[in-house]
């Protein structure tokens, strides 16, 4: 779980200790600059006092990025391990946290099939429509006519799941995959994925 990449279950718990890691790196670097440049000289009026404060500039960003993550929780284990049970065909991704210039939102999974896209979104916090509407709006610039369906109750979700599954084979004869440069061996639903997941923190 703690090596869980960007769409797997377990990333923002692998994410809280990569970043944590990532942020005191950055802020040592600077301090040990300020530290030894200062018994050098016996000073801080030099040069390498100037290289440490640029220096806590990204130490301070990826302060503000582990932050973000320590406020995001995983998917419960019992609620991922329902969803795979009704996986069957369908493409599947977890923990998105969709980001924009109004308003962020967390989005538990989603499941695609054909031009069909569903989420789970069970955080109180989070605006469904904002969600559905900033998915289906950017999916649309990147070239993808998706329907797309937040589900604010996992059963309503996973009864989805299952009528997803039970109309794969026709919602799959209506897609019309047109490849793309750069993603030699990605399916119509793969790269509705890749760019979804694109779309998250």
């Amino acid at each position: 779980m703690w090596k869980s990449k960007k769409g797997e279950w377990g990333y923002f718990r692998a994410q809280k200790r990569r970043r944590l890691v990532i942020t005191l790196v950055c802020f040592a670097i600077p301090i040990l600059i300020l530290v030894t440049s200062y018994l050098y000289f016996g000073t801080r009026r030099n040069v390498l006092t100037i290289v440490a404060m640029v220096g806590l500039v990204p130490a301070s960003m990826s302060l503000v990025n582990l932050i973000m993550f320590l406020l995001r929780k995983s998917l419960p284990e019992e609620e991922y391990r329902a969803i795979c049970e009704h996986e069957g065909t369908l493409t599947v991704a977890y923990e998105l946290y969709l980001t924009s210039e109004k308003q962020n939102a967390l989005v538990d999974a989603i499941a695609i099939c054909g031009n069909e896209l569903i989420g789970l979104v069970t955080d109180p916090k989070t605006d469904k429509r904002f969600a559905q509407d900033h998915l289906k709006k950017m999916l649309r610039a990147d070239g993808f006519s998706v329907s797309v369906h937040m589900i604010g109750d996992t059963g309503k979700f996973l009864e989805r799941m299952d009528s997803l599954n039970a109309h794969a084979q026709d919602l799959r004869s209506q897609v019309k995959h047109r490849p793309r440069e750069g993603y030699d061996g990605y399916g119509h639903e793969d790269l509705i994925r890749h760019f979804s997941l694109n779309y998250s923190l």
